[in-house]
């Protein structure tokens, strides 16, 4: 009987054999059920014939729709999966070259930095100085990843901010690539790197981590005890623009952005993303604060330049300047800090009259003013209001309030003689960042050299040569020494800068206290010069940021104590 009959229920037609039918009647009363008597064939009724035949129909199914799958649509994915199951490509890490200050410390390294070109596909891990103060400077890196499937989907290391992330490509080497190749049970039968790692270039700097680690300290020091909110110092080597210190207060931890393994080190890590006090914020370059009286020396070259005044010309300071209202209002008062009674341009400088400034600036009854414009350009001219051009990342450009700007920024846009009094004395709108102001104050120390801040070390082309003409500012040698004799006497007993006074060498400095919030209640401090001033070779910048205004230490006082720390230590920079 054919297979489809047996499964057929309306087939009436099957033929009958008679065994099927006769029954012995001898044993029809008890039939012998062990010797097959007694057995009925019975038809299958109409849900179990559905069911088999819908199962088979599935299992056929997917037989059908797993062959279409792998051999049309996902063909290519299983094609390389079927490939890579004999051969596996990794890349063989290069080790990240080391960075060094300019003594031969190593302030960023791997592990086990022996041999590259026998590594592994492991990631060789980046370590940094365990010493606070450097991490804004030298930044920190972010490692190859890993996809769920153990691929690689980002073969490099990438530096985030500073010299890591400038350098990044110097840093970086080249990976190379190694070729496993396996049977179908797994067992390696080949493993050859076909190709080699480069490891990446040394980087050397100009820092000096001893330094470095003095103005960090210092800074750490008065932040904390006098509540400023941060701070940032700067010392730099006018000969070939190297940046031996950019200390920045507070700092973070570029161990626990690398290597964080803990959760504690995680919850560090979130801290310091996270903390109103911006640790990653590297102050000493990429901030932007309103500097106040450090412009003044600035603002005398302008005005001398410009035949505003000469510099013999003497203005009374009496305490404050008094704006009559002419619509019949109250007065507006500019006040200086103290009465200074008569002082010409040396004065000025060196004791700070804020009344001098605001009439060179924007001028009152019978004395011209600069004007907006002038001072615009004047202090454009000296670097403030442009970037660096330093080898770090991020850095920012500086602000000039100009009526421009003031429109810009604000509903009530025209610009006042108000605005510009207080501009001429560094308030307002101003804006610089600490290795800025140490490129203009370097501007003034060498007569017009425009240095090129660097923190890098890449050899003798980095370094300008005193007659690069494309490099210098055409000043005017007698209106210059006007200003730098104006900051040698603000660095004398009679100045603002009198702590400096009894160093071995003589510096030309001067400070600055710019006054913040709507009642003046916050102060940034400065303190910045150059020195030796016969000759100079290094240029300096103390800033202590937002702190409250009553307090009495400034920033000069603090700079003093570095500049103590470093004789102590018979160093080079106040050797002469």
């Amino acid at each position: 009987m054919s297979f489809l009959k047996i499964f057929d229920k309306n087939n009436r037609n099957i033929e009958i054999s008679p065994e099927d039918i006769f029954l012995d009647s001898h044993n029809l009363s008890g039939l012998d059920t062990g010797h097959s008597q007694g057995s009925f064939a019975k038809p299958l009724i109409g849900s179990s014939y559905i069911i088999g035949v819908l199962g088979l129909c599935f299992v056929f199914g997917v037989f059908v729709y797993k062959s279409y799958t792998i051999q049309v649509r996902d063909y290519a994915i299983w094609y390389d999966r079927s490939v890579n199951n004999f051969i596996d490509k990794t890349p063989v890490f290069a080790y990240r070259g080391m960075i060094r200050d300019k003594n031969g410390v190593v302030l960023a390294w791997n592990d086990s930095q022996d041999n590259a070109a026998t590594s592994t596909s492991q990631i060789p891990k980046r370590h940094y100085i365990q010493e606070e103060g450097f991490s804004n400077l030298l930044g920190y890196v972010n490692y190859p990843k890993k996809d769920k499937a153990g691929i690689f989907w980002r073969e490099d290391y990438l530096g985030i901010e500073g010299v890591e992330k400038f350098y990044n490509d110097h840093l970086s080497g080249e990976k190379g690539e190694r070729i496993v190749e396996v049977n179908v049970k797994g067992e390696v039968l080949r493993d050859n790197i076909i190709n080699n790692p480069k490891e990446g270039k040394i980087l050397d700097l100009y820092l000096d981590n001893e330094v470095q680690k003095i103005f960090y300290n210092r800074l750490k020091q008065v932040v904390d005890a006098q509540k400023f909110s941060g701070g940032a110092g700067v010392l730099m080597d006018i000969r070939t623009g190297g940046v031996i210190a950019a200390a920045s207060y507070p700092d973070f931890d570029n161990n626990i952005f690398v290597n964080a393994s803990t959760t504690e080190d995680k919850a560090k890590k979130q801290m310091f993303l996270e903390s109103k006090s911006t640790p990653m914020l590297s102050r000493a370059i990429s901030g932007l604060y309103t500097p106040g009286s450090v412009v003044k020396p600035f603002m005398v070259y302008a005005a001398l330049n410009e035949g505003v005044i000469d510099e013999y010309k003497n203005i009374l300071s009496t305490g404050q300047l008094v704006i009559k209202n002419r619509y019949g209002g109250p007065d507006t008062i500019f006040r200086d800090w103290k009465e200074h009674g008569y002082v010409d341009a040396r004065e000025a400088v060196a004791v700070s009259s804020d009344e001098y400034f605001y009439q060179i600036g924007g001028g009152y009854k019978d004395q011209e003013g600069l004007g907006i414009a002038r001072i615009d350009k004047y202090m454009s001219m000296f670097g403030f209001a442009s970037t660096t051009g330093v080898d770090f990342v991020p850095e920012k450009s500086g602000i000039i309030p100009t009526p421009e700007w003031k429109k810009k920024n604000f509903e009530d846009g025209d610009w006042l003689l108000g605005n510009t009094y207080h501009s001429s004395i560094g308030q307002y709108g101003f804006k610089t960042s600490p290795l800025s102001l140490a490129r203009s104050v370097a501007m003034i120390a060498t007569d017009g050299k425009v240095i090129s801040p660097k923190i890098a070390n890449l050899g003798p082309t980095s370094t300008l040569t005193s007659d690069d003409k494309d490099q210098r500012l055409e000043l005017n040698e007698k209106f210059n020494n006007v200003a730098k004799e104006g900051m040698a006497m603000s660095a004398s007993p009679v100045g603002t800068a009198h702590y400096f006074n009894d160093l071995p060498f003589k510096v030309g400095a001067k400070t600055g206290t710019a006054q913040l919030g709507v009642k003046n209640e916050r102060v940034n401090s400065w303190s910045t010069g150059f020195y030796p001033y016969e000759n100079p070779r290094y240029v300096f910048v103390f800033m202590m940021e937002s702190g409250p205004s009553t307090n009495t230490v400034g920033a000069s006082k603090i700079m003093r104590q570095v500049f103590q720390d470093m004789i102590d230590r018979d160093m080079e920079y106040v050797k002469f």
